[in-house]
Order: C-alpha cells, then structure tokens, then sequence
C-alpha cells in the first residue's frame, strides 16, 4: 500500500494512496457549517437554531507538542448575540454536537475544548462578559470539576468579543511539561496543566481537532480560519532615503507550514524568499509592496500591501515677518522646506536666543538688534538631510524714552515731560495713557490736572522714524486732595473740657489756638470759658488744604435747662418742649399731668414732648422731673412746671 505525508502543523500524518482526494480539503463539515474560501469556514450563519462543526479528519498524536493558529470571528451582534465556539479534542468522532447554549461541543465524551462562550446561561454559572474557560468531557458548568481552568474575558481587558474583528487564538500543547494553553491575540488567557492522554483519553493520545459552534433563541454570524496571515516586521511604515537598500523581514503566521512566499517590492521585481536581500530601488518615489504566503495545505494568504517612500534629499527655506522687525518683538519664524518624495519632520532653528525644535517656532523676547542670522536645518522622515539654510536680517533699534512728572494736588497741574534717551533715532509720534482714560499725542511735554485725589499710572508710548514702537515708560502721579472735617456744633458748660476730633489729611490746624492743648493735633481738648469758634485747616505734605468749622457755645454749668412753656399749635415755633442739659448726661426727663399721670419720657435731649396725651392737646399746667449726671460723675436732680399754651 502507498502512503503520503500531509504535514499540518507540527504533525506529519499517514494515509494510504486512496484517500488522496482528500488531501484537497483534510476537513469534515457538518450541519449549517460551510466552507468560504481555502482556509476559511463558517461554523454557524447568522440566523437562529443552527449548529455547526468542521473536523480535521486526520488525528493527532498528543505525545508530540501542538501549536495551532487559529483567526476567529464571533460576530457583531454584542449583548444579543450568541452563542460561541469550542475549540475541541476528541477522539471518538467528527459528528455534529448540540445546538443553543451547547456550543456544539455539550455531550461530547471524552473530550476538551477551549470554549469561547458569548452568552450568559446563568444555569451553568456563565459570568455577564464573552469569556474563555477550559472545560472537559462536553461539560460547560463552570462550578463543575470539568471546569479545569476560567473563565477569563476572551479579550484582554474587554468584556466584549463580538466585535466583528478577527482575532488570533493559539493553542499549545506541552505534552513534556503536560501544559495546554490557549492566547487571544498573543495574550495569555487560560492555561491548566493536566495529564490528558490519561486523565481525559484513557491513554489514547490520538485524537481529532475541530470547531463547534451553535446559535439558540439568540444568534451571531460565528467563523474560523487555519491562520495564513502575511506579516512584515517593523512595517507600520517603510521610509529610506533613495541610494540606501530597504530591507525586508517576514513576520508571517500560519496554521499549517508556510511554503512559499510572494514577494512583490512595486517596481517589477519580485522575489520568493522567506527573507529577501536587501532591495535597491533604482529611483525614488512611492511604491507599494506586496507580500502573499501559501501554505502546505494548498491555500494562498490574501495579499499583504504596505507604501514604501524611497525619499529624495529636501531642501530648506525659511521665510519670517515681514519688515521693520524691531527688537524684543516676538517672532514668528516660517519653515517653507519641501520635498519630492517623502515627508519633512524634523526642523532644527539655530538662532541668537536659541536652539527651537518645531516647523514654525515662535522666540517670545524675540531677538537683539543688529544684523542677526537664523539657520535651519531639516531631515525627512525617511532619513534624508538637506544642507542647513541660512538668512540674516536687520534687527532694528526701538525708542529709549523715560519722562519726568510732578505730585500735585487735586485740579493743580502736573508737569509730564518725556525725554529721547536714545538722540540716533528720531521720534515721530508721542502717546501719553494718563492713567484715567484719557490719551494725548500733542507732543512730548505735556501740562494736566486730576479732579480727584488718587494714584494715576501715567505711561508714554513712542515711535521712531524707523517704524518701531517703544516699550512703554510708566510712572505712578500720585494726586492728594484732603476733606476737612470737624463734627457739628455743640454746646458745653463751663469749665468743660471737650474733646475735638479731625478727619480728612494727614495734617492739621486749628484756629485760633484759644482754649486748645495742642492747636496742631487732629484730636485736641478745648476747655473754652466763652463761646468760640473754631476753624479746622486740613493739608496734606503737598499742601491740597481744606477747611471746616465748629461753634461751641459754653453755658454756666453744669446745669439743665427746661423752658417755662411752649405752644404746640403747628406754626413752627416753639412747638416741642426741649430740654437743654449742659455738661450734663441725661439719665431721664419725665412730664406728668395735674392728675399725676406720666405723659412722656425721654433719656435724649435730642428727642422733645409735642404736647399730646393720648392723642389730644390739652393745655395748661405740667410737672416735670429730670436728672443726670455732670462730667465729674455728680448726681443733678431737678423739678419744675412748664405751661402747654394753645
């Protein structure tokens, strides 16, 4: 009998000559599972109760080790897809398994599958997210001592699966170190160690391979593929400068061995290597590299393509603000490099306030005057360096002014007179900001007055015969004005002492001296023993004066004085009964009718009687009562009679 090798993974199987047909297609389909294309298969269409699975037909020997590469796609149906697929070992045979939440792979016996379930059964304790567990003997309770290992989520860090992206699954098996292990996307995701062959196969190591899947009340589109994923290493993005060889370093997977690569670089010439040499191509531009792999299982990868820009040296230009540029502006540099081929991304500004790193860098202090000279330097992207450019300039002077000024007081002038502290350059334009909204360009001296004490900031603005503005001198005018004040008229028995009290500057007068401890003082004690009036100078250092005035009338005392009658009858004189208490402090004044009765009281002189009882004005004859105290501490006590008059 004649027999073939067909190697699949690691595995080189044995069959005779006259399943050579089979060779072709090596894969048992059953139920709703479909083949799509040379290494790829449906297992479940998107549509409700179907169930799918395609076998290897060949066995494996689990004495040797397994590392199959799987891309798997669980669908785009998130929280109401379902319900997943089973990688599965097995060895009795590639019939179909159960349909819903049995995955395909519930009931089979012996087995051990790698489950990647995207629907919470809550009957055999499914956590909420799309997980991954290993679990034996067709078994999917994951409380159950099949549970050997899980469940995790199915992608690292990600509770969602059914993405509609394909995703590499691994599986390896040590048979050395009895360790079966299972990746997503090159990430551990579960792992058990456990003697298969005897613990799960009755020590038969040989077994069939395949994939389960079902769908129930809920459903996803659920599909494989035997990996043939061309790859380039350190692709994101060839670049080279042209004259410089591009090399090429394959990083392709497969399921099955690869056995031929297609290389093609995008300007004819194409190569079947693993690992081609280096590649000169014979002009620069952008070109596109193709790369397909084909597996020993007959099956071509789809095709791989990925730019490379062979550049061209740049060339560097620099443009900037247009003129007068003045010195201590910020400056605005302008990078206008270009390139045939390629993509310029590195500048380096060479300048005399520094080194700047970015296309278009602004130099806050900008620059010094004089003749100064910026450089550029730029590379690509792809490696090639232009020669440094340089241009050079005229950095001008700017104004040197400061002015002089004078304090004054409020609606006194105020002298401003800026002066030229740099006579090589003429000024053409004064600006004064005087500090209160108001703006003068008349010239460079300047004569004004504030009506209000306060803080001005004065500043000049000037500019040149050559365009530049100035910085801008300031200077703080300070305007004092004063507010004399003294308090009100008042009166004081003799031999009284009264303190005074000043406000409103900062220094003070009074006058005449008479009766005064201190006429300089803003808190003097007048004790007058006549009548006199004050007048209060307030002033400031600058002078700003300004004046009140106080009449002290000076009774013999202490004493209170109650009128004999008064006339409430609403013409405005004499119609409230007032005491005067001199040098006295008022404890009470109180006003009893014929019959006894207290009309009124008060313990403020300022607040009098108007004559009525309980609403009516009834004249004639009224006791009064009042006492107080004198400024010494002495009881006064008087009593009186005070006629009302209508």
């Amino acid at each position: 009998m004649k027999i073939i090798l067909f190697a699949c993974g690691l595995f080189v199987f044995l069959f005779p000559a006259t399943s050579a047909a089979q060779v072709d297609n090596p894969y048992h389909i059953n139920g709703n599972a479909t083949q799509d294309n040379c290494n790829c298969y449906t297992l479940t269409p998107d549509q409700l109760r179907q169930s799918g699975s395609v076998w290897n037909i060949y066995k494996i020997d689990l004495t040797q080790p397994i590392d199959f590469k799987f891309s798997v796609n669980l669908g785009n149906i998130d929280d109401l897809g379902a319900d997943g697929i089973v990688f599965v070992l097995q060895p009795v045979s590639t019939s179909l398994g159960s349909q819903g939440g049995g995955l395909g792979f519930e009931g089979i016996k012996p087995s051990i599958g790698i489950t990647l379930d995207t629907w919470q059964n809550t009957e055999v304790n499914d956590p909420t997210f799309d997980h991954i567990a290993i679990q034996a003997n067709g078994d999917l309770n994951h409380v159950s001592v099949n549970n050997l290992a899980g469940p995790v989520t199915i992608l690292e860090g990600r509770d969602n699966a059914e993405d509609g992206q394909w995703h590499l699954l691994s599986i390896q098996w040590d048979p050395a170190t009895q360790l079966l292990a299972a990746e997503v996307d090159g990430r551990p995701r579960v792992s058990v160690k456990l003697d298969l062959v005897k613990t799960i196969f009755n020590n038969d190591p040989m077994v069939f391979w395949g994939f389960t899947a079902s769908t129930g009340g809920a459903k996803n589109l659920q599909r494989f593929c035997t990996a043939l994923n061309p790859g380039i290493k350190n692709m994101t993005g060839q670049e080279t400068c042209f004259g410089k060889p591009v090399n090429f370093r394959d990083s392709s997977s497969s399921f099955s061995k690869i056995v031929k690569w297609f290389w093609d670089f995008g300007d004819g010439s194409t190569d079947t290597l693993p690992q081609p040499p280096p590649h000169d191509y014979a002009a620069p531009g952008y070109y596109t590299l193709k790369l397909n792999i084909l597996g020993n299982d007959g099956c071509l990868s789809d095709t791989l393509k990925q730019k490379i820009t062979v550049g061209t040296e740049p060339f560097g230009k620099i443009g900037y603000a247009p003129h007068p540029y003045c010195e201590g502006d910020p400056l605005q540099l302008l990078d206008s490099s270009g390139v045939e081929y390629g993509t310029v991304n590195t500048w380096i500004w060479s300048t005399p306030s520094g080194i700047f790193l970015t296309k278009n860098p602004s130099i806050p202090d900008g620059l010094p005057a004089g003749m100064q000279t910026v450089t550029l330097k730029v590379r690509t992207l792809e490696g090639c360096i232009a020669s440094p450019v340089s241009r050079s300039f005229e950095v001008l002077n700017k104004p040197k002014v400061d002015f002089s000024f004078n304090n004054a007081c409020a609606g006194d002038p105020v002298n401003l007179n800026a002066s030229n502290l740099d006579p090589s350059l003429e000024i053409t334009k004064w600006i004064w900001k005087l500090g209160d909204g108001r703006m003068d360009s008349s010239g460079s001296k300047l004569t004004i007055s504030y009506p209000q004490g306060k803080d001005y900031v004065v500043s000049i603005i000037t500019q040149g015969v050559n365009g530049c503005i100035s910085r801008e001198p300031r200077h703080t005018v300070s305007i004092y004005q004063t507010f004399a004040r003294v308090g009100a008229d008042t009166i004081i028995a003799m031999g009284q002492p009264l303190p005074l009290h000043a406000s409103g500057g900062v220094f003070y007068n009074w006058s005449p001296s008479n009766f005064l401890d201190d006429p300089t003082s803003a808190d003097p004690i007048s004790t007058p023993d006549q009548d006199v009036r004050y007048v209060l100078t307030a002033y400031t250092p600058a002078g700003c004066p300004s004046t009140d005035t106080i009449s002290i009338r000076v009774f013999k005392g202490p004493e209170i004085y109650v009128p004999t009658a008064f006339t409430p009858n609403g013409d405005g004189l004499n119609d409230i009964l007032h005491i005067l208490p001199i040098g006295v402090k008022l404890d009470y004044f109180r006003v009893y009718n014929r019959w006894g009765q207290q009309v009124f009281e008060t313990n403020d002189a300022r607040i009098g009687w108007n004559g009525l009882t309980r609403g009516s004005i009834i004249p004639g004859n009224y006791a009064w009562v009042t006492a107080g105290r004198d400024f010494k501490g002495n009881l006064i006590k008087k009593t009186g009679l005070v006629t009302l008059i209508q």
